[in-house]
């Protein structure tokens, strides 16, 4: 009776349990992501720690003895409950969670800032936050919305336009001397590059019947970059008006160009259509919309 005062191996116990429900070795291994051998030495080393046999000789299935049936009964029972349990808890704290995908300035300029408004309208509901540019695949599991640009039409994702864009060019106040510029006079290596967004600069051009040109200066990635880069002097910036409110409050960025450009394309709160009807996804976007409905473009 000693030997049995602590319970046996857990690796034994789900090998034996496996094996014993799927009547074979080989499908047991696959299940539990191991060798065959494994899931055997496994269930040897469990019936030497019992001090009984738990299968008997036979093939080419597997056939449990008199107390394999017994210990099998209540092992098969057991993992069930377990199984139904940690299912229960794991989709409760999922329904506490909402995980999103946020354009980086996007969620840096407007998202985080009005985060505690949030928290006071849904204080039980936690936010996972992460930032991304890229699709976004719902499949897996990982996120429950994302906020993308674009014109809305991502292949499997329900799509729901949160917000428009007006680019306006800026510049730091050190650079703008003498009034506006003149578009037609502006050098290409004068234009801050937003290398994600390579043809905006071209339609701005075009939006003034202007030939279309392709900017040369100084490149980044992200639009919080090109607006630093525009703060300390390097070039103009083509920038969203809404992302850049405080730089142009503060007069750290001055309007270079009273013309504006108003893009198709637009920022979109996206989700699977499977969560669509989610209360956590509608609340959000509820909330969302309602936080930018009055936002200047």
């Amino acid at each position: 009776m000693e030997r049995l005062s602590r319970l046996p191996s857990l690796t034994g116990l789900r090998s034996f349990e496996a094996a014993a429900r799927l009547k074979s070795m080989t499908r047991a291994a696959a299940e539990l992501e191991v060798t065959q051998g494994a899931v055997s030495r496994s269930i040897r080393a469990l019936q030497a720690e019992l001090g009984f046999p738990l299968l008997a000789k036979s093939k080419p299935s597997l056939l449990l003895t008199p107390l394999g049936e017994v210990v099998f009964g209540e092992l098969n029972y057991s993992f069930e409950r377990i199984k139904k349990v940690l299912d229960r808890v794991r989709h409760d704290e999922q329904a506490r969670t909402l995980r999103i995908d946020v354009l980086p300035t996007f969620g840096l300029r407007l998202l985080i800032p009005r985060l505690p408004e949030f928290k006071k309208e849904y204080p039980d509901l936690q936010l996972d936050v992460v930032v991304g540019e890229g699709p976004i695949n719902f499949d897996d599991g990982n996120v429950d919305v994302g906020i993308r640009y674009g014109k809305g039409d991502w292949p499997r994702t329900k799509s729901y336009r949160i917000l428009e864009e007006e680019l306006i060019v800026v510049c730091s106040p050190a650079l703008l001397k003498n009034g506006e510029i003149d578009p037609s006079q502006v050098r290409a290596d004068q234009l801050i590059r937003h290398t994600t967004r390579l043809e905006a600069w071209g339609e701005w051009f075009e939006s003034l019947h202007l030939a279309p040109r392709q900017a040369a200066g100084l490149g980044f990635e992200h639009f919080f970059l090109v607006i630093e880069a525009a703060v300390v002097g390097i070039g103009y910036a083509l920038l969203p008006r809404f992302l850049i409110r405080e730089e142009l409050a503060d007069g750290r960025l001055v309007v270079a160009s009273s013309h504006t450009l108003r893009r198709e394309k637009g920022y979109f709160l996206i989700c699977s259509p499977d969560q669509q009807h989610d209360p956590r996804v509608v609340g959000f976007r509820r909330w969302l919309h309602q936080q930018l409905r009055n936002e200047p473009f």
